[in-house]
């Protein structure tokens, strides 16, 4: 495994200098540190955010066509090419996994994964338009009134971000018994799951501003979560190479089932990802951001 990754880094690590590694080669699945896949389609969706933003800010009927459009076609895209090409809802269940062809052709590429990225600039500018309107809504609210709607809106999102997390649970298990999901159910979930998550977070974010997020929103700012949140980028990098570590050691069959050993071998891998990402923000992360600030300084 390791001789495999090593290979594929002599061979394409340019790409990632330039993010297009979720894009070179086009043929077939070869990457130079696999996970990155997401860096280069963050990185994409960077460079492409001005274009609708100032579309918005420009001309505000022709920046919500485009943005529009773009998302309808991304969602389009995922749902036909799911029915085609008959993938499951995600590569775990494509019956052509020895040949990544799911992953190829869908799970990494930046026209898949964009929506949840044009729901938040929509999410956004709207919020930029509207804050003060929203804010005056909610604060005529009587306190019962209030809380009904909040609890309603956070109610409905969790549900929506819990079924796209956890709706193919019973799915997986019926994979034990080859039993697989329906084109119907591969095509909703391939085509809904990401727009459906991101608009949750959406309206989750704006509940918190216009004072609806109520002790969850006291939750979410706590300080804490701000010194996890500058970890992340290293746990992100390091987590799937230290699974590769554990699955490379195996010497059983290893099941996705909901029992203890998944548990511990889940905050195993976490907590030892976090580890890992101290060591890498406190001795290169930190130090060269803060060689870029004074490098721009003014």
């Amino acid at each position: 495994m390791i001789e495999i990754g090593s290979r594929m880094c002599k061979k394409w690590w340019w790409t990632n200098l330039l993010y297009i590694n979720n894009l070179v080669p086009w043929s077939k699945v070869e990457m130079c540190v696999g996970q990155s896949w997401y860096l280069s389609n963050d990185m994409q969706f960077f460079i492409l955010a001005p274009l609708f933003i100032v579309l918005l800010y420009r001309n505000t009927a022709l920046g919500l066509l485009v943005t529009c459009l773009t998302w309808v076609a991304s969602v389009i895209s995922a749902g036909a090419l799911t029915y085609v090409d008959d993938f499951g809802p995600t590569p775990v269940f494509d019956g052509k996994v020895a040949n990544m062809t799911q992953f190829r052709l869908m799970y990494d590429k930046p026209w898949i994964r964009i929506p949840p990225y044009l729901i938040g600039i929509l999410g956004g500018w709207i919020f930029y338009k509207y804050r003060n309107t929203m804010v005056i809504v909610v604060q005529r609210l009587s306190l019962m009134k209030r809380l009904i709607f909040g609890s309603c809106i956070w109610i409905i999102t969790c549900a929506i971000q819990y079924g796209v997390v956890f709706g193919l649970h019973h799915d997986m298990m019926k994979k034990l018994d080859l039993t697989l999901p329906t084109k119907a159910e591969s095509v909703l979930y391939e085509t809904l799951s990401r727009s459906c998550w991101g608009l949750a977070l959406v309206i989750q974010i704006i509940a918190c501003e216009t004072k609806l997020g109520g002790i969850i929103n006291t939750v979410l700012s706590w300080k804490v979560w701000l010194v996890l949140s500058r970890l992340t980028f290293a746990v992100y990098l390091v987590h799937y190479i230290l699974i590769q570590v554990l699955v490379s050691q195996l010497r059983h069959p290893f099941y996705f089932a909901p029992d203890y050993e998944v548990a511990i071998i889940y905050l195993g891998c976490l907590s030892m990802s976090y580890a890992v990402a101290v060591v890498l923000y406190t001795f290169v992360e930190q130090p060269l951001g803060l060689l870029e600030r004074l490098t721009y300084r003014k």
